[in-house]
């Protein structure tokens, strides 16, 4: 699919730029876990785990890091178990019970348990050694121990497994100076894989919390590094310097924050969400989806030869909830149609983009597409989450392919990210003419006199 220009002809005459798992997002869910008793042992198979859980969650708060990684060592690679009676015991049950599947529960909770605390404290060198751990097992050596032997074939195939390439995954993006470490084009995107890893309710709580940590970690500093790069590009101190571009876009980044942050007199697009908010107090779902149509496809040169994408959004709102059109319109409401918007834009429940999506992106500039998502996300903040979850969605569907052949998805991300950043909470972002001739109102806006300023802004908390 080819690049798609980005610019309006208002705007700039010069400018041009521009993994599938499976189909469902998240892993098959676990059967129950049984819980058997075993002749030579008092304990459940459940018990023997929570026992092992509760043993590392307390040394991971009150010994050295490095103790604790010994601990897991000696515990599930070397089988050399405490002096502690009760994990000796706990661990041979596991092991009597003989199922793989328990042990992996087992393990791979225990290394998110450790993971969790050593990503909130940014030691990543620990984070890195639990994996070499894990792959420097001895398997190869013969050991008279059956137990061992039982160890031993049960990490490798866990070593073998999806749930070992993704704890692979959340530690490799990390070197000594916490820099992403780039894999596949896909890993461009952890953010929003991780907020499907942490959504998901079948994984351990560990695993979701070491995902939604991760992924407002990484969130963080693209923001951060966005403001730099977009500071330090256009300063004449930094000139002779190489600048760190989060995007993938290049020096296309910078003309594209200009682009998206044009300001037509006070209507700027957060302005405009903030009226159409306030339009849409005490007034029916019917009025509401009719000035929604109207808020996404009024006063932006963006969109132009609009009517097909319009008339295709107006009858799915038309037929969302259609018993609920003489209703007041209330948060929930409100919500789920954002929601619903925001999936019909980009991808089907299972997994496969939907055909609304696939039109705009053939026929539309990225900077189109992107630029509705952020008015939604504007008008409805708490469906930032699912729109993430909407993009792992796409990104999984496609990551078998090549960067190449997913330019065209690479353009539209990269697009999304960079509005989606520029408008959030904690940053603002400003474009200054920096023009003599410059005047208001003044149709055509020359780019190349034009500075982006950005500065943090403090988050009103909202009130008990």
């Amino acid at each position: 699919m080819p690049s798609q220009d980005f610019s309006s002809k208002s705007e700039t005459k010069e400018s041009k730029v521009l993994p599938a798992l499976t189909n469902n997002i998240l892993p098959q869910q676990n059967p129950p876990q049984p819980t058997a008793k075993f002749t030579n042992s008092e304990l459940t198979v459940s018990a023997a785990q929570d026992i092992i859980y509760k043993f590392f969650i307390h040394h991971i708060n009150d010994s050295a890091s490095e103790l604790v990684l010994q601990q897991f060592k000696k515990i599930f690679i070397q089988l050399i178990t405490p002096v502690n009676p009760k994990i000796t015991q706990a661990i041979q049950t596991i092991i009597e019970f003989d199922s793989q599947r328990e042990f992996n529960n087992l393990f791979k909770r225990c290394c998110y348990i450790l993971l969790n605390n050593w990503i909130i404290h940014r030691k990543y060198e620990l984070a890195r050694d639990l994996i070499k751990i894990i792959s420097e097992r001895a398997i190869s050596q013969p050991h008279p121990d059956n137990c061992l032997k039982i160890l031993r074939v049960w990490l490798t195939n866990f070593v073998n497994s999806k749930d070992y390439e993704d704890l692979k995954l959340s530690v490799s993006k990390y070197d000594d100076d916490y820099h992403p470490v780039e894999i596949h084009w896909t890993s461009h995107y952890q953010p929003y894989l991780l907020v499907a890893q942490y959504l998901d309710a079948k994984n351990t709580p560990e695993e979701r919390q070491t995902a939604r940590i991760m992924s407002q970690q990484l969130k963080d500093k693209y923001k951060f590094d966005l403001a730099m790069y977009t500071s330090r590009s256009q300063s004449a101190a930094f000139k002779s310097e190489k600048h760190n571009n989060p995007t993938l876009l290049g020096d296309e980044a910078l003309r594209l924050i200009k682009i998206i942050l044009i300001n037509r007199g006070s209507l700027n697009y957060r302005s405009l969400a903030n009226v159409f908010i306030n339009q849409s107090q005490k007034i029916t779902y019917s009025q509401f989806k009719e000035y929604l149509i109207k808020y996404l496809f009024y006063y932006d040169t963006k969109f132009e030869n609009n009517d097909i994408y319009q008339e295709q959004i107006t009858n799915i709102l038309g037929s969302f909830h259609p018993n609920n059109d003489q209703k007041i319109l209330n948060n929930s409401l409100h919500l789920r149609t954002c929601n619903y918007l925001i999936k019909s834009l980009t991808v089907e429940n299972t997994g496969k983009p939907t055909p609304l999506f696939v039109m705009c992106v053939n026929k539309l500039n990225p900077l189109t597409l992107a630029i509705l998502i952020l008015k939604i996300i504007l008008i409805s903040p708490y469906s930032q989450t699912y729109l993430e979850l909407c993009f792992a969605r796409l990104i999984q569907y496609y990551q078998d392919q090549s960067a190449a052949d997913c330019q065209w998805l690479i353009d539209f991300l990269e697009v999304c990210q960079i509005a989606l950043t520029i408008y959030g909470e904690n940053v603002q972002y400003n474009l200054v003419n920096m023009s003599e001739k410059y005047q208001e109102e003044q149709l055509f806006i020359d780019l190349n006199n034009c500075r982006v300023f950005s500065q943090h802004k403090q988050i009103k908390k909202d009130k008990d």
